[in-house]
């Protein structure tokens, strides 16, 4: 192994100091196209922040710029970023000097149109956190080889980090490389560079771990320890409805829907904070219904005895309603601290029920996640119920559903043996 190749494995000859502080590309002639916010030293009495947005348009051409006044700093970003994306439409970064966070930023514009909200949030973090504050986000895309980005994984995993010493967990830095890898096959379709070398590094093993879920007993516990709470509700269906807590959030009166005799639940979105893309708030992120997690609706069943527990819980929030507007409103979130009016932050909900799980008696970690495999794990291993529903119910793949949400201890094991007596009896007779 030659000694520029031993470096590039090893992370012995790097200062990782350095790699945690911000850093700025190199500047280059070559740059497409570019831009700020800021402060003027002669502005108007009402417009205190000026946006400037430049291009170019071919390596090596002058800087055309073009300029605006505003009076919120959020309101000149917005401008400046809808600049940006026009300049992008008409010019790719293909010179020799664009860096690899360069690309990322740009690919996550030009290339990545169908993502959802709540997975852009994440590759922006992954792109402008964690690969545009290291050294290997300043190198050339043209020089970038299999052995920087392995160089840059096994950094992540040691000493990657943001909010602490230590390194990310392997499933976190798996999604990184992951997006890595899809954004630089769209080098290789744009002729930025020959082969996409994030395809020969070896992503980090996600260790197995035992499903995690809750018995009918630590279920009934939760529901009982709730019953009187406005949201007690929230157990019984968390848990027959096998509903991710961005679903729930998103629940509706008119969610609940039937079919003649048969009712159902209608899961069409999914309640999550995201970024805000549109520029309209004030803040930087926002709480959004946006699609589910694999974009798709589902019905799922409800049985009788939920179906008036429902419509109990809404009969109960219409009378709190009643008090608070002086009216019943006619589709009110199921999950709501105004009495239906809006919805409630999943993080509230999440915290809600985690507290609900400490009065209870619970004394493993909970979250709200352990009712999805609850319901897979008992579905499957008690009431006997077939895996392809199972999985149609969760909303996963069979293989997921499989893999990641059924449990098996020993006592599910010993369950399943006993289906194994008639065989014992005629062997040992």
């Amino acid at each position: 192994m030659t000694e520029k190749l031993a470096v590039q494995l090893t992370l012995d000859s790097v200062d990782l100091n350095s790699l945690t502080q911000p850093v700025k590309s190199p500047k280059s002639n070559n740059q497409i196209c570019g831009g700020s916010v800021f402060k003027p030293k002669h502005c108007s009495k009402n417009l205190h922040w000026r946006a400037e947005a430049w291009h170019r348009n071919f390596p090596g051409d002058k800087k055309h710029w073009t300029s605006k006044n505003f009076a919120t700093r959020k309101a000149a970003e917005v401008w400046k970023n809808k600049q940006l994306s026009k300049f992008h439409k008409h010019n790719i970064p293909v010179d020799a000097e664009v860096t690899l966070s360069e690309w990322l930023e740009y690919s996550l514009k030009a290339f990545f149109i169908n993502l959802r909200d709540s997975t852009r949030t994440s590759y922006e973090g992954y792109f402008c956190k964690h690969v545009k504050q290291s050294i290997w986000g300043r190198t050339r895309l043209i020089d970038l080889t299999a052995c920087d980005l392995q160089a840059f994984e096994n950094y992540l995993l040691n000493s990657g980090s943001l909010k602490s010493v230590g390194g990310l967990s392997p499933k976190t830095v798996r999604s990184i490389m992951l997006a890595i890898r899809k954004s630089l096959r769209f080098a290789v379709g744009a002729g930025i560079i020959d082969k996409n070398p994030a395809d020969f590094i070896v992503l980090p093993q996600i260790p197995d771990k035992p499903v995690e879920y809750l018995s009918l007993a630590e279920i009934k516990k939760l529901s009982d320890t709730s019953k009187n709470e406005p949201w007690g509700i929230f157990f019984p269906l968390a848990f027959l409805s096998a509903c991710r807590i961005g679903e729930l959030a998103a629940l509706k009166k008119s969610s609940v829907q039937n079919v003649g005799d048969q009712y159902f639940l209608s899961i069409e979105g999914s309640l999550n904070r995201v970024k805000d893309y549109s520029g309209e708030s004030s803040k930087a992120t926002i709480l959004k219904i946006g699609p589910t997690k694999n974009g798709k609706t589902r019905k799922i069943p409800l049985l009788p005895a939920l179906v008036q527990a429902i419509n109990l819980h809404f009969f109960r929030q219409q009378e709190e309603a009643l008090k608070l507007y002086g009216k019943t409103l006619d589709d009110p979130y199921m999950f709501s601290a105004d009495g239906g009016l809006h919805f409630v932050d999943p993080s509230t909900l999440r915290n809600w029920s985690k507290k609900m799980s400490i009065n209870a008696g619970i004394t493993r970690r909970f979250t709200p996640h352990m009712l999805r495999k609850s319901l897979a794990t008992l579905g499957t291993n008690t009431a006997h119920i077939d895996l392809k529903n199972i999985s149609s119910i969760l909303g996963n793949g069979v293989n997921v559903c499989a893999n990641h949400y059924i449990g098996s201890d020993l006592s599910t094991k010993a369950a399943a043996v006993l289906q194994l007596q008639p065989f014992c009896d005629v062997l040992l007779a």
